[in-house]
């Protein structure tokens, strides 16, 4: 009896770890898959001196949703320290435009500096089937401090919202940009990295955990 009992047991635990497993794994790949719009800075991490005016790509990457949909409208922020930076332009990149030559992007920038937060509003015109593509969506330049110490900075991507054609908002996934001033150090790995990276290790030890629980009611009496 206590032998079938640890049968249904090891079944019941090995279902428990399969759908456990899955369940975490499905945003995962739900989130890195097409169906979001990925904004990042090119190059990732920038060199710049003291006095130095450094530009930087804002590159927004989506697929559109699962029916084939573009997005139309695009906005987010930059957020850095207004001690070390000033930003002194922003020009709007044609990513939006993608896929229509009679497109055009529309849009509006607010610069903040004294509070260190640039707002960036963006929108296709006309819509048609909204923009699928891998493509500038801003060019930023930005000015170093004068008296600058040797630092590593972060330029962050925030607040950012892709609305797809149906006027669905489609996931967002923000990379930074790391600003070396005067060879600061060189950032190890990003916080993206970091959690695309934790979450597989993750599975693999709750799953290593259920099969060691399912072996040890298994060879029980």
């Amino acid at each position: 009896m206590k032998s079938r009992v640890s049968r249904v047991s090891i079944v019941l635990l090995i279902a428990l770890s399969c759908s456990l497993i899955a369940g975490l794994a499905f945003p995962m790949l739900v989130g890195a898959g097409d169906n979001a719009s990925i904004l990042y800075t090119d190059p990732g991490e920038i060199d710049a001196d003291p006095g130095e005016t450094v530009s930087f790509d804002l590159v927004v990457r989506s697929h559109g949703d699962y029916t084939g949909d573009g997005i139309h409208e695009l906005s987010f922020a930059l957020e850095y320290d207004p001690g070390v930076f000033t930003v002194t332009d922003v020009e709007h990149g044609p990513m939006l435009a993608d896929g229509d030559s009679n497109a055009t992007v529309d849009g509006t920038v607010e610069i903040d500096d004294e509070n260190g937060r640039v707002t960036v509003n963006q929108e296709r015109t006309p819509s048609g089937d909204g923009a699928k593509a891998t493509e500038t969506a801003a060019t930023v330049e930005v000015a170093v401090a004068e008296d600058a110490p040797s630092t590593t900075e972060t330029i962050g991507i925030a607040d950012a919202e892709a609305i797809l054609v149906s006027d669905y908002p489609q996931p967002s996934v923000e990379r930074n940009a790391t600003v070396l001033v005067a060879g600061g150090d060189s950032a190890e790995q990003d916080d993206d990295s970091i959690a695309g990276f934790t979450l597989p290790v993750t599975l693999a030890g709750i799953g290593a955990l259920l099969v060691l629980w399912s072996r040890r009611i298994g060879s029980q009496p």
